[in-house]
């Protein structure tokens, strides 16, 4: 007891003592740029333990990004970084989520059609609360994705709350995620074509060109593209799909940052395919990314009627650094912009991509690929649009901007 009162003591009086030297010296200099370099070398010389110098560097960077505050920025680990080219190639061991980090839960964008998320009832805007037992606060959006992803075949347990309610703990089993972009294409009713596209994998632009174009030769003078839920893929394939509806040399998209290299403009490099073809486009709050590009390319430029509600406003565009030691470093380097000019980044103002007819939202039912006519409002709504319309410019007669 007194060797402790004699401890305590020291560590408020000699402490005390010890800061004030340090305070001195801080306030001779405030905010010089060798504030890391001193807090190194103190750690090397008289830290209790001993910790080697590559040690200090390594979470010094992971300190840095993560101090960022931005959820789509991180320094990745080789493993992550496996991980993340898997992803982008759109076949992975999983449960086929999509997840971002808003208002500091792990919110679920939107499942991948076909996936053990869409099958367990998985919606888009559930919160995850715990992964195998694990809470997710204060996790980043990569150590969630890993906890997410493991051997097809093994289980994972998570619990989801879906608005005020939480949604008992569920449990799905992983299996080899193969994404397939395009997951419908019929004649709906009156000649008008439907076709769901669920993400931007490799190959979406190949297949919806090949789908429409068979469609048409079925006899569809108009088109329904169903871009919900699709939580979007690759950004190739999203300039791919734009192309299709739109003219040569008209903008797609635009990127900005503080580098040259993040300032592009993405333009159509080719002609329409199908001119004379009347189109709606489906969106709501699970279209994010790719879908958001394209939706926003239509609307702008008047190629298309946008029904349902707003998109998720994933507006940010990320880039890959490789770095030391099998690691890349993913920074957020610019925001995405629709032709106009409008940010797509949805914050506390608004945000994301707003329809030009706004209806509550009905998930689509899981069936064979059968079609049955007006299954929810938003495609009944698209098909009273259409019907009878012969050209885009009678649509969008039908539908004056901002109605």
């Amino acid at each position: 007891m007194i060797a402790g009162a004699i401890l305590s003591a020291g560590l408020v009086g000699g402490g005390m003592l010890i800061q004030s030297g340090a305070w001195q010296e801080a306030s001779a200099a405030p905010g010089t740029p060798r504030l890391l370099e001193q807090v190194m070398a103190h750690i090397r010389r008289d830290y209790i333990d001993s910790l080697a110098a590559d040690a200090m560097h390594e979470r010094a960077a992971f300190g840095f990004v993560r101090e960022l505050d931005d959820p789509f920025s991180a320094l990745l680990t080789p493993e992550a970084y496996r991980r993340v080219r898997e992803a982008t190639s759109g076949r992975y061991a999983g449960v086929g989520v999509e997840i971002d980090l808003r208002g500091g839960f792990v919110t679920i964008i939107a499942p991948v059609a076909g996936t053990p998320a869409d099958s367990a009832g998985i919606r888009p805007g559930d919160r995850i609360l715990k992964v195998d037992g694990r809470p997710t606060a204060g996790s980043s959006m990569e150590e969630v994705q890993e906890a997410l992803r493991g051997p097809a075949g093994s289980a994972v347990l998570i619990v989801i709350v879906r608005g005020e309610e939480e949604i008992p703990e569920l449990t799905l089993r992983r299996r080899q995620i193969t994404y397939h972009p395009m997951q419908r294409a019929i004649i709906a009713v009156n000649g008008i074509g439907y076709v769901k596209l669920a993400t931007f994998g490799e190959g979406a632009g190949r297949e919806l060109r090949r789908a429409v174009d068979s469609l048409r030769s079925d006899g569809a003078r108009a088109l329904i593209l169903d871009l919900r839920e699709n939580p979007g893929g690759l950004l190739e394939q999203g300039i791919a799909v734009a192309d299709l509806f739109l003219d040569a040399g008209q903008t797609i998209a635009s990127t900005r940052g503080r580098t040259p290299d993040a300032n592009q403009e993405f333009r159509d490099d080719a002609p329409q395919r199908w001119p004379d073809l009347p189109v709606v486009v489906l969106i709501d709050s699970g279209s994010a990314s790719a879908s958001e590009i394209v939706a926003g390319a239509l609307q702008d430029h008047g190629r298309a009627v946008l029904v349902g509600s707003p998109s998720y406003g994933k507006g940010s565009a990320q880039s890959l650094f490789p770095a030391a030691g099998g690691r890349a470093l993913k920074l957020t380097t610019a925001r995405w912009y629709t032709a106009k000019g409008r940010t797509i980044e949805s914050d506390s103002t608004g945000g994301g991509i707003v329809p030009d007819v706004d209806l509550t939202p009905k998930r689509l039912p899981p069936g064979d690929g059968v079609l049955p006519v007006a299954p929810d409002r938003t495609i009944a709504r698209a098909i009273q649009l259409l019907d009878g319309v012969r050209t885009p410019q009678e649509l969008r007669a039908r539908v004056p901007r901002g109605n």
